[in-house]
This record gives C-alpha cells, structure tokens and sequence, in this order.
C-alpha cells in the first residue's frame, strides 16, 4: 500500500506529514497477541491541581488458595512474567530440599533469598554468610554486578573507588539461595541458571504446584532481569500461588512446613526482603504478621494474606511503579485489613504525592480500585 502524504506550507516552511498503516511494518498492532486479552482498567489517576493529568491502565486480582477469584479489576487472567515477585515461591525449592536445615540458615539469610535488597551493610553481609556457609565463591554469582540502589553504600563504594560486585546485585540473595540448591543436590554450580539445570527443573515444578498451574500446560519462561529464569503466569495463577503460601496448613507437609519457614522469616526480618525505604519492607512492617509483599519489575506486586490464605497480583500496563502504593492500600483496604486511622507511612502512601523541584506539593497519584 502506497503511504499517503499530505503537506502543509506555513510561511516559507514546508512540513510533510505521511500516513504509514499499521501493515508496514509488518502485523497490524492491534492484531498483537496481548491486545485481546488485555481488556485493561483504569487502576490510577495523576491528579495536578484540580484535575486528572494522566492515568495508568492495568489489572488487580484477590484469589483464594483453590485459585477462585474473589476481587478483580481489568483481566484476572492476564499472563505476565512475575520477575522478582516470584522470589518468595522460588525459595520454597531450596527449604524443601533442605538448604535451610543442612546450612542452618537464619530467618535474615532466607529472608534475603526471598528479597530484592537494596545493598545495604546487612543485606550483604547475609549474602556473603549464606556464601560462607554453602562453601561457595562471590565469583560464583551469575547475577553480574548492579547499579546499587542504596545511597550510602553507593557512596562508601564511590568514597573507596570500588566497583560494585555480584554480591550488591538486588538479586544475590536469591542467586545464593539457588546455589546452595545446587549443593544439596549434588549439581553443578556451573550453569545453575539454565533452564534444563536440576536447581531450575526443581524451581519450575514447585512454582507449577503452588499456582495451580495444569501439569499438562507447558510453563512458558524467558531471561529474568538477572539472568535466571523468570516463567510466564497468569494474575490469577500469581495471586494462587500467594494464597497457597499463606495457608500452609492446607497443603502436604512438605509445602506446609517449607512455607511457614518462608513465612517466619519475611515477617520476622522484612528489611532483608527489601530495605528501610522499600515498599514490601514498609507493609510488612506496619501491618506485622498479617502481611507478606514481593514486587516484581515491570510493575508487579504481589501479596499474601496470612491466616486467611488470600493473595494478590497487580500488574501496571506500562511497567510503572508509580501507582502500586495506592493501589495496594485500596486492596488491603477493601480487605479490612487497615488499621484507622492509618499508620502514618501508609496515609502517606495512599495518595502519593507529586511535587516539583521546589519540594512543593503539586498533585498526587491515587488509585481505582
């Protein structure tokens, strides 16, 4: 098909405008896979001033542990990779097979493998025990090194001249956790991150258990952002395999057993899951023992509700973490969950504030749902 041209003189200006069909570049965009079961909502509004500026399109869903929908917006069935979210379902692999019992792991130690920490002293000095423990190299991480997120270990880094290393990756927790894996079952080290490794094998079949994924559906899965497996999921099957973690007493012991210790230590040690500032961190700690949080990139959240075997997956369109604060208040709200009036750091996030370069406030982001 010819492109259409259409141009408009303005002055001694000529500016040409071309029409290009969606067929040039070769498949309509909107004959796109995702676009059909997209069937996005409205979960947050940026309001400036007096009126909406801008909005985030996206998906929430509230599942129980059999995977029955009991609160969604958007396409409960909509597939996404989890990324980091699945941290917490990925370290079950290792409990089960008994990495916590053999290298005597703490509740901080398992708490940084089912965490995305943000390189502070503590977070790496558990990932370095967990190292020392299972006998295993720095050099051995897979995760390459990051761009760290806290500023004073950014700084300190800066001040001595150092590079950061694979232990200040956000992921080394979890990286560490599948190495010592790999120890209890007589694997390699090398090439844990492969997806036909015996650490992975093991990693997929507990994730398809606890989402309630069929056993005849192929599990679909693609580079994480650092370089292990991360696999395709619905929400649904997400906010599942959160449900099912927060009713171990409705699973075989073995599963039982290995997410209660999961459980104890998010609860126990929430800094280790994130950091001070880190929004899983700071709903574990306001709402102690009834909450567990797991963000993924790409703008995921999930949550499980402890004791009522309840999970959440949210799910962002355009990748934004912006509005997942408000968000995840108004479900916890919907789920009678906040205290009243609210704890000083959630009031705070319920209507996340935009300010300008002054420091003054100017808007704010509020949810929804």
């Amino acid at each position: 098909m010819a492109l259409k041209s259409l141009r408009l003189r303005a002055g001694r200006c000529e500016v040409s405008i071309r029409r290009i069909p969606f067929q040039k570049f070769g498949k309509s965009l909107l004959s796109s896979p995702m676009a059909p079961s997209c069937n996005s909502a409205i979960i947050a509004e940026i309001v400036r001033g007096q009126h909406v500026e801008s909005c985030h399109l996206g998906h929430a869903v509230v599942a129980d542990s059999e995977g029955q929908v009991l609160f969604a917006v958007g396409n409960h069935e909509r597939p996404t990779f989890p990324r980091s979210a699945l941290k917490p379902l990925q370290a079950l692999a290792g409990i089960m097979s008994g990495t916590a019992h053999q290298f005597q792991f703490t509740d901080a130690e398992l708490a940084v493998i089912c965490g995305s920490h943000r390189g502070e002293p503590r977070h790496r000095a558990a990932v370095r025990s967990i190292l020392e423990k299972i006998e295993a190299t720095e050099e051995q991480l897979h995760c390459g090194p990051p761009a760290v997120v806290d500023v004073a270990t950014r700084d300190e880094l800066i001040r001595a001249g150092q590079a950061p290393t694979a232990i200040d990756n956000n992921c080394s927790g979890k990286h560490a956790g599948m190495l010592a894996l790999a120890k209890v079952l007589g694997a390699s080290l090398d090439g844990y991150w492969n997806i036909d490794h015996p650490v992975q094998q093991k990693i997929q079949r507990i994730c398809r258990e606890m989402c309630g994924v069929d056993g005849a559906s192929s599990l679909e899965c693609a580079v994480d952002g650092c370089a292990v497996p991360t696999y395709r999921l619905t929400l649904r099957q997400l906010a599942q395999g959160f449900a099912r973690l927060c009713a171990p007493q409705h699973l075989e012991q073995a599963y039982g057993d290995a997410c209660r210790r999961v459980l104890s230590a998010m609860i126990t040690e929430p800094d280790m899951v994130g950091g001070i500032d880190a929004r899983d961190s700071i709903l574990m700690r306001a709402l102690p023992g009834m909450v567990v949080a797991k963000a993924g990139a790409e703008g995921v959240q999930a949550m499980g509700i402890v004791h009522r075997g309840i999970g959440v997956a949210i799910k962002v369109e355009d990748g934004a973490d912006r509005p997942l604060w408000p968000i995840c208040v108004a479900i916890l709200r919907r789920l009678d969950l906040l205290p009243e009036p609210l704890p000083a750091e959630l009031l705070k996030a319920w209507q996340a504030e935009l300010k300008n370069t002054r420091g003054d406030r100017v808007g704010f982001v509020r949810a929804c749902i």
